[in-house]
């Protein structure tokens, strides 16, 4: 794809919060060429729900709400009228067939992006996606950009303007009692746990994270449960078995004031999660709990990330959402979520404690 030329570019996201993150280094890269360039300010097409996550960067572009990523022609309509009639050239970080159709309706000329899923005959310029799939997934979205790999991958962060926002709205709204009980309870640690995850084979079991909670808030912790929507059965178990010190905010925060309750804990234990990567960019502490994901692709980068899994066993990574074994384990008599199985509250808690020591020395 060119560079020069060919009209105002155009960068279609990923469609996930975790990944929406790794790809803000080669967000800030694509504005910065551009804008160096005396070319107009990119446009960056991002689902609607995804949107408040820009708002937190300091990138010079104007964001292009998707209102539903699957209606195709109502996202290009929405692009048409954004560019006002200038030709388009574009790269999609999101390897969808929805993500490149809606591209080439909006008029498009020039799209790149990685073959497959169908839509390698949308792309003018196709990118074999395997090789990338070889280092992390911030290095792939630097590779789709026009930019060199780095190494180590550049961490994600955001910008001090948006950091404030989410300070400002985690005190706010339906985070306002939380945040105000948090402060009443801050005579200890504040830690945050994260017990939901998209796929079921990402989740630690949730009856070791209340375990883990009932030790936090005896050890003098004050505990915020945090979840989004669908989420809300699961963080009241957690909670429900952590006390009055113990905090559920499953359901009950936007992006914005999600981003500003991690960035108010000193820790967070979390599945493989999108949060997992919003904590880690905007500078606090991950204790990450590893099940099926491969690690060289999609770790959390941050000044201070631990990673705890069985990364051992002969089927890590399976990068599956449902675990598929069935019969006996490799150790326990249950192959079934093994992976997380192995990883014991002991290890967690262990963990927890060596990291808020290091944090405060």
């Amino acid at each position: 794809m060119s560079e020069e030329g060919a009209g105002r570019l155009v960068v279609r996201t990923p469609n996930h919060l975790g990944e929406l993150v790794l790809a803000l280094p080669a967000l800030g890269r694509t504005a910065r060429r551009e804008t160096e360039a005396g070319r107009e300010v990119p446009l960056v097409q991002v689902p609607a729900w995804l949107a408040p996550v820009l708002g937190l960067t300091d990138l010079s572009i104007e964001p292009v709400r998707l209102a539903r990523r699957r209606a195709v022609v109502r996202g290009a309509r929405e692009l048409r009228r954004a560019a006002a009639g200038a030709a388009l050239r574009a790269v999609t970080l999101a390897p969808s067939f929805s993500s490149a159709i809606t591209l080439r309706l909006a008029g498009v000329r020039e799209l790149r992006g990685t073959k497959g899923g169908g839509r390698t005959p949308l792309l003018t310029d196709g990118v074999d996606r395997a090789p990338l799939l070889a280092g992390h997934r911030v290095n792939e979205f630097l590779l789709l950009c026009g930019f060199p790999a780095a190494d180590p991958p550049e961490p994600p962060s955001f910008g001090a303007a948006g950091v404030a926002r989410a300070d400002s709205a985690w005190r706010e709204a339906h985070a306002a009692t939380a945040a105000r009980r948090a402060a009443e309870l801050a005579d200890g640690p504040v830690v945050g746990l994260f017990p939901g995850a998209n796929g079921t084979s990402r989740r630690w079991p949730v009856e070791r994270f209340g375990e883990l909670a009932v030790r936090l808030g005896l050890a003098g912790a004050v505990v915020l449960v945090f979840g989004g929507p669908g989420d809300e059965a699961v963080t009241a178990v957690v909670a429900g078995r952590g006390g009055d010190r113990t905090l559920d905010l499953g359901g009950r925060t936007s992006l914005e004031q999600l981003a500003g309750g991690l960035r108010s804990c000193d820790l967070l234990v979390t599945n493989d999660t999108g949060p997992m990567h919003l904590a880690a960019a905007l500078g606090t502490p991950v204790l990450a709990l590893e099940g099926p994901a491969d690690v060289r692709q999609t770790r959390p980068l941050g000044r201070r990330v631990r990673l705890l899994g069985r990364f051992d066993l002969p089927c890590v990574p399976c990068v599956k959402n449902e675990c598929p074994r069935r019969g006996a384990g490799y150790v326990l008599p249950r192959a079934h979520r093994e992976c997380l199985y192995l990883i014991e509250v002991d290890e967690v808690e262990t963990a927890v404690n060596e990291m808020l020591s290091e944090e405060s020395a």
